[in-house]
C-alpha cells in the first residue's frame, strides 16, 4: 500500500526492493538448470523431479512479486514518473523464468519417459546452461546497482552484453550438433527447444539490462 505522506523517493526505494527480490528469484530458477540437466544425464530421475519442482516454485514466487510490484505501482499513480520503466524491467525479467520453466518441463518429461539423449550433446547443453547463468548473474548485479549510481548501472550492463555474446556463439555450435546427430526426431526437437530457450534467456537478460539502464536514467 502507498501512503499519502510518502515521497517519490521512498516509493522508488520500496519498488527497487521488490524488483531486486524478483531478480533473485529469477536467478535462483536459472541456477537450477545446469544441475537439472546433469541429473538427467546421470539418469537420476528423483533429482530431476526435485529441480523441476524448485523451478516451478520459483516461477510462481517470481510471478507473485511481479504482481505485487504492479499493484503498488498502480497505487502510486502519477507521483512516480518512472513506473512504466519498473514494469518494463519486471516484465522482461519474468520472461527469463518462464523460459526456465519451459526447459524444466521438457527435461522432466524426457526423464519420466526414460528417453536417452546423446551424452556429448547433453554435456554441451550443460555448458551452455552455465554460460546462460552467467548472463543472469550479471543481470542481477545490474539490478542491484539501481540502488546506487547511474554510471555504475551502465557499466555493469556492458558485462551482460559480453556474456550474451558468449552464449550466442555456444548456442550456434550446439544447435548444429543437435541437427547433425542421429538421435530420434522427438528427442532432437526437444533438445533444440532447450538450447533455444537457453539462448533466449541470455537475450532477455541483455534486454533487461537495457531496461535497467533506462530506469537508472529516469526521473522519480
Amino acid at each position: 500500500m502507498v501512503f499519502p505522506a510518502e515521497t517519490a523517493a521512498q516509493i522508488r526505494r520500496r519498488m527497487l526492493d521488490i524488483l531486486q527480490d524478483h531478480a533473485r528469484k529469477v536467478l535462483e530458477a536459472v541456477r537450477e538448470l545446469s544441475p537439472l540437466l546433469s541429473s538427467y544425464l546421470k539418469s537420476i530421475h528423483k533429482e530431476v523431479d526435485e529441480h523441476y519442482n524448485n523451478i516451478a516454485r520459483l516461477e510462481q514466487e517470481a510471478e507473485t512479486l511481479k504482481r505485487t510490484l504492479m499493484t503498488e505501482l498502480s497505487e502510486a499513480g502519477a507521483i512516480l514518473l518512472s513506473r512504466e520503466d519498473f514494469l518494463r524491467l519486471a516484465a522482461i525479467s519474468s520472461e527469463i523464468v518462464d523460459y526456465a520453466g519451459g526447459i524444466a518441463f521438457r527435461v522432466a518429461e524426457m526423464s519420466s519417459r526414460k528417453w536417452e539423449a546423446d551424452r556429448e550433446i547433453l554435456q554441451d547443453l550443460i555448458k551452455l546452461a552455465e554460460a546462460t547463468l552467467d548472463t543472469v548473474v550479471r543481470l542481477r548485479e545490474v539490478v542491484l546497482s539501481l540502488s546506487y549510481t547511474t554510471s555504475r548501472t551502465i557499466e555493469l550492463a556492458k558485462n551482460v552484453e559480453a556474456a550474451e555474446h558468449i552464449v550466442d556463439t555456444m548456442y550456434r555450435k550446439v544447435d548444429l550438433s543437435i541437427i547433425g546427430s542421429k538421435m530420434k526426431i522427438p528427442i532432437m526437437l526437444i533438445l533444440r527447444d532447450i538450447a533455444q530457450f537457453l539462448e533466449q534467456i541470455a537475450d532477455k537478460a541483455e534486454d533487461a539490462a537495457d531496461a535497467a539502464r533506462i530506469l537508472s536514467l529516469s526521473a522519480f
